[in-house]
C-alpha cells in the first residue's frame, strides 16, 4: 500500500511540474507576442506621423506674374523649380524674356516668379513706355548684366554680382523697390538708383 501511495504522489508532483513549466511556456509566448504586437503598432504610428509631416510639408505656394499665359497663384511641389511655376502658369506667352530668368532656380514658399517681356517690363505699359520715352534709358535689373548694372550710381562689381545672384536665386525682381532686399543696398543707395532702373 505504501509503494502504491508513494507512486501516486510522485506522479502527481510530476503532473504538477509538468503543468509548471506548461504554464510558464505558455505565459512567455504571450509575453512575446504582446511585445511584437506593441512594436507593430509603434512602428504604424511612427509611419502615419511621418506621412503626415511629408504631406504638410509637400508643397508650397507661389505668385507667377507677368509674360505667362495665367497669372495667378498655384500650389507645387516643395522641391519644385522656377519652370515648374511657368509651366503651371501655362508657360510663357509670345513676347516673354525667356533669359530673363534662372528657370532651373529653387523656388520657396510664398515666392513671386516675374516672366518680363522683352520690351524690359512686367505687363506695365506705362513702365514700358516711360523707359522707352525717356531721355535717358534705364536699366533693367532683372535682365542687365554686371556691365550695364555698374551704369548705375554707386553700383559697383561686388553690387552688381549681388544682384545678379538675388535675381537668379529669387526668380526675378517684381519691382524696383526688391532691389533693397539685395546685400549692401539699402534705402540710401535705393534713391540714388531708383530713377534709373525697371524690371
Amino acid at each position: 500500500m505504501e509503494g502504491k501511495d508513494l507512486e501516486k504522489r510522485r506522479a502527481v508532483i510530476y503532473l504538477a511540474a509538468a503543468a509548471v513549466v506548461i504554464a510558464a511556456l505558455i505565459g512567455f509566448y504571450i509575453f512575446r507576442q504582446n511585445q511584437q504586437n506593441q512594436k507593430l503598432l509603434t512602428d504604424a504610428d511612427v509611419s502615419v506621423t511621418a506621412s503626415a509631416a511629408q504631406g504638410s510639408a509637400g508643397e508650397m505656394v507661389v505668385h507667377v506674374a507677368g509674360a505667362v499665359v495665367s497669372p495667378g497663384v498655384y500650389h507645387l511641389a516643395a522641391n519644385a523649380r522656377v519652370i515648374d511655376a511657368v509651366e503651371a502658369a501655362g508657360g510663357m506667352t509670345a513676347d516673354a524674356d525667356q533669359d530673363s530668368l534662372n528657370l532651373a532656380g529653387a523656388l520657396k514658399d510664398g515666392q513671386k516668379v516675374t516672366v518680363p517681356t522683352q520690351t524690359g517690363d512686367s505687363g506695365d505699359s506705362g513702365a514700358n513706355s516711360a523707359s522707352s520715352s525717356g531721355s535717358s534709358s534705364l536699366v533693367n535689373i532683372n535682365t542687365a548684366d554686371k556691365t550695364a548694372l555698374m551704369t548705375l550710381p554707386g553700383i559697383g562689381e561686388v553690387l552688381a554680382q549681388n544682384i545678379i545672384d538675388y535675381r537668379e536665386k529669387s526668380g526675378g525682381f517684381s519691382s524696383i523697390e526688391e532691389i533693397k532686399e539685395v546685400n549692401r543696398i539699402g534705402d540710401k543707395l535705393y534713391e540714388q538708383i531708383r530713377d534709373s532702373i525697371t524690371v
